[in-house]
């Protein structure tokens, strides 16, 4: 199992490798590799019942598998490639919806109770006792959420358009159970949450009634040890809300379990960082404003993970540089061309807006300063975009090119100015426009504006 780490054939089944490869993929534009990859992996280490050929699951990225392959259609509307793995896909998700039939039979007092339990980390292999990480992780929920509602609107549409009704019914089904295990999924994370102060904590495993860290000081082996992977999939699911986020990273910088911006792996004080996870951390930073924070996360990942010299990176580094590295891991490769991508475009799960340029660095728009980028896909289509910084004059201009969209889904432009100054007036192609947060530096684009769009934004005079 671990004679040549990643460098052995055996690992080619990692769900984690066939996430982040058709993420990243897709979201730069290169979607060729990532139908093969797709093909590759579904025909040759996922069955027809959902399980995969390796040496454990991942219960959490099998729902991610069903966001990436939704990602995948919204970029691509490749239906041919679904419709032909179609098998293997309802096998992720018929996988998924089993264990939560089972967690239903449990009384409602329990903790559990509607919740998927699975193992978190394929590792739980090497543990003396596998079975005791059989438990309801919060993550495992999470992301089947996300992954039902995003895969059960692909199957809609694709069945709608090819007239398959079998395929539009069973994407509304997914879509109904994404429903009703998010309202289980919260109702567990209200129950579950610990608030004693000074910092509120959330357990990673429904009903756990102690933080991450007590537990596994006192028993190293505690399913909570797989917290560190837990943490980054509720982050990465879109599924919380903004306290919750806040409650998860306040808890984890005050006990040393973020470092440098970055999030650390295996154990309480480990001085770890988990590169190859840590754009989970990022995702959920982005999709709730925390833009500081995820900025000092991709800073750090560039300045301390990957290799210099080669751009390489771990799985995971540690803070100690005479301690060696992990050994090479794709995932961890990704992380900052995904967390680039995000800060350029985000499409955010929850209210399918359409985010630009929501965390570049301020230093980017001093008066000369160009962001620009060109047949960017997202959720809506491919989108260019050209932002010049006219600082000496208080005047920033944006050249737009957004798709149409027959949806009701919003762009949102951000201009992050040099100085924190609040926007005076906006110009939407020339005329006078209102719908703009003066202060974030926010303008709203509705979606029925669509082709060439130029935005002009007059920044207050500073003292």
């Amino acid at each position: 199992v671990v004679d040549r780490n990643y460098g052995g054939a055996e690992h080619d089944g990692f769900q984690d490798t066939f996430n982040v490869d058709v993420a990243a993929n897709v979201a730069w534009g290169l979607e060729s590799y990532a139908r093969k990859i797709i093909a590759n992996y579904l025909e040759n280490y996922v069955c027809d019942d959902g399980s995969i050929l390796y040496r454990g699951p991942e219960t959490g990225q099998y729902g991610r598998m069903l966001t990436v392959l939704a990602e995948y259609y919204a970029a691509t509307r490749d239906a041919d490639t679904l419709l032909d793995l179609r098998a293997r896909i309802d096998g992720i998700a018929n996988l998924l919806r089993a264990r939560r039939i089972e967690s239903l039979e449990l009384s409602p007092d329990d903790a559990g109770h509607g919740l998927i339990a699975g193992w978190c980390e394929a590792d739980s292999c090497l543990e003396a006792a596998p079975a005791r990480y059989d438990v309801p992780y919060l993550s495992n929920s999470s992301e089947a959420v996300r992954g039902f509602d995003e895969m059960g609107r692909v199957w809609e549409e694709i069945g709608r358009e090819h007239a398959l009704p079998e395929r539009v019914e069973y994407g509304s089904a997914l879509r109904r159970e994404a429903a009703a295990l998010e309202a289980d999924l919260q109702r567990a994370i209200e129950r579950t949450t610990l608030r004693e102060s000074p910092h509120a904590c959330l357990p990673v495993v429904a009903g756990a009634g102690e933080p991450y860290d007590v537990a596994i000081r006192a028993d190293a082996a505690d399913p909570q040890f797989r917290a560190y992977r837990a943490n980054m999939e509720l982050l990465y699911s879109g599924c919380l809300k903004r306290e919750q986020v806040e409650t998860i990273v306040r808890y984890r910088e005050s006990h040393r379990d973020v470092l440098l911006g970055v999030p650390t792996a295996y154990g309480y004080n480990s001085g770890e960082l988990a590169g190859f996870l840590s754009y989970g951390h990022a995702y959920g930073l982005l999709q709730h404003d925390m833009v500081r924070k995820y900025l000092l996360t991709l800073y750090s990942l560039s300045a301390h993970h990957y290799t210099r010299g080669s751009w390489t990176a771990p799985e995971t580094r540690l803070v100690d540089p005479d301690r060696l590295p992990a050994p090479y891991c794709v995932p961890a490769q990704l992380v900052v061309p995904l967390t680039v991508r995000w800060m350029l475009a985000f499409d955010d799960p929850k209210t399918q807006e359409l985010w630009l340029c929501k965390a570049t660095p301020r230093e980017w728009l001093q008066d000369g300063g160009v962001i620009s980028a060109t047949g960017v896909p997202t959720r809506r289509g491919r989108v260019s975009m050209r932002i010049e910084s006219r600082w000496n004059e208080a005047r920033i201009v944006a050249t737009l090119t957004l798709p149409p969209t027959d949806r009701a889904e919003r762009a949102v432009l951000v201009l992050r100015a040099p100085v924190e100054r609040a926007i005076s007036s906006v110009l939407v192609d020339g005329r006078p426009w209102t719908d703009f947060d003066a202060t974030a530096g926010r303008i709203v684009l509705p979606g029925s504006l669509s082709g060439e769009i130029v935005v002009e934004a007059n920044f207050r005079s500073g003292a």
